[in-house]
């Protein structure tokens, strides 16, 4: 790229040399030219972003502000910048506490208000030590514990040098010969997403629209602004900043090489994780957490049914149980369902209409990550219309086990039908002796029904089982 004097000279007013000795280039996020975030869901972001320099001298020192303070420093990869030398992440940050560290064993002004006088008083001490919430302090050859609160404040006569506004990252390089666009990317912590779902219901239960809302997180201490930004799905295994670097390598070139921003989510797959691209750049701020649309899938069709699980004990019970099954929407994740697209695990909470058609929160769950074609399962509660009553009706010991009956009496005083899935697990090993409802051993080794309840009606189930020591 031709320079000429003039354009040089512009370019280079953008830069500030913090010392003329030291030759140091204060590099901002005012020369970001581009910025790439992906994000992970176990608070790990890959950042790669481009900023301009100018021509630097071999050895000389460049700092890279607005950066994040979660940086993994065996990540960084600083390109296009002269061979570098060195780098260094500083997180030495200005706050009261390391202030007051900095000045630990040096004379300080302290002021405290008189609460009768209302007067200021200003003494000089000496700080000797920070403790939590307390100060040391030697005043007049004594000795002084004093709170960091409740009118005490102390006086600082100057600002510490290598305590810094916000993080940034410096660098040495082997020098270039013109101005240069240079890429830097790191791994840190502080970023993250995760998905939370809304599914409506229709007035006859029978369909849902489904929005989902990925929130994205920055806890870094840097803002992105105009940043692009992909999601990654799945649950992904940090190798720790010792290995961090490759990591990044893994996902650095496919970010770097991807195309411009398209209209619309666009998702691909890296091995067994997908990736997600927002649609256009959004700003991510620190201590942020910012929601963007996923997706939308209107009519989806539900199924509702009923669960409950149970273990089948070899002993004598006299107990009666009175128990209510746990209410499960089910829907599939196919293109037939207008899903068909992989779901990363969140928080679905389902809302359906009442008579004056205003929603009302109906529960929720969380969702695993659920493939193509898979169903998805969210339990809403206990169920109020069905009700379960279980007894034991027979117990004996036999050669070598025993033999229990157990009754189960199920009521249903809806106005439809309802499906309920009766799974009873058992701790021995078992065979079922009758049973007057068919069922399936599933896996685990228990024993599962399918029982359709009628509308205001009821059913029972009886099974007799015999249990063995082994």
């Amino acid at each position: 790229m031709h320079i000429n004097k003039i354009h040089l000279a512009l370019f280079l007013a953008g830069f500030t040399v913090l010392s003329a000795q030291a030759n140091t280039i204060q590099i901002s996020s005012e020369q970001r030219e581009s910025i790439d975030l992906t994000l992970y869901n176990q608070n790990l972001g890959l950042v790669r972003e481009t900023r301009n320099l100018p021509p630097l001298k071999t050895g000389q020192s460049v700092t890279l502000e607005d950066v994040s303070k979660q940086l993994q420093v065996e990540s960084l990869r600083i390109d296009n910048a002269g061979k570098v030398l060195e780098q260094n992440l500083n997180t030495n940050l200005l706050n009261q506490q390391n202030l007051l560290q900095h000045f630990v064993g040096k004379d300080l002004k302290l002021a405290r208000l008189n609460p009768v006088s209302g007067k200021e008083i200003i003494s000089q001490v000496k700080l000797l030590s920070i403790d939590g919430s307390r100060a040391l302090i030697k005043r007049n050859n004594s000795f002084e514990s004093i709170p960091l609160n409740n009118g005490w404040r102390f006086i600082f006569p100057s600002l510490p040098g290598q305590l810094l506004a916000k993080p940034s990252l410096s660098f040495r390089s082997a020098g270039t010969s013109k101005p240069q666009l240079a890429g830097i990317s790191y791994l840190t912590g502080g970023l993250s997403w995760g998905m939370d779902y809304v599914m409506t219901l229709n007035e006859a239960g029978t369909q849902v629209t489904l929005d989902g809302l990925a929130s994205l997180t920055n806890n870094t201490g840097a803002d992105f602004k105009e940043a692009q930004i992909s999601l990654v799905a799945g649950d992904l295994n940090n190798p720790g900043a010792r290995h961090a670097a490759a990591l990044q390598e893994d996902f650095s070139n496919m970010v770097m090489a991807r195309s411009a921003a398209p209209k619309t989510l666009s998702r691909e797959s890296i091995g067994d994780f997908h990736l997600f691209s927002l649609p256009r750049k959004v700003d991510l701020l620190n201590g942020q957490v910012k929601q963007v649309s996923f997706l939308t899938a209107e009519k989806v069709p539900v199924s509702r049914s009923y669960d409950y699980e149970f273990l089948v004990y070899p002993t004598l019970e006299r107990n009666q149980h009175r128990v209510k099954p746990n209410l499960t929407l089910k829907f599939l994740n196919d293109q037939k369902s207008h899903l068909g697209m992989p779901l990363p695990a969140g928080k679905i909470r389902t809302f359906s209409p009442d008579s004056k058609g205003q929603l009302q929160f109906m529960g929720g769950s969380s969702i695993n990550h659920t493939g193509e074609g898979d169903e998805v399962e969210v339990t809403q509660g206990k169920a109020f219309d069905l009700s379960i009553h279980r007894k034991q009706t027979h117990f004996s010991t036999v050669f070598n086990g025993f033999k229990v009956g157990q009754e189960l009496r199920i009521s249903n005083s809806r106005s439809t039908p309802a499906d309920l899935v009766m799974t009873a697990n058992f701790p021995l090993v078992w065979e079922m002796e009758s049973s007057n409802i068919e069922f399936e051993t599933v896996l685990g080794g228990s024993a599962q029904w399918k029982i359709k309840v009628p509308a205001k009606g009821e059913k029972v189930l009886r099974f007799q089982v015999k249990m063995e020591k082994r």
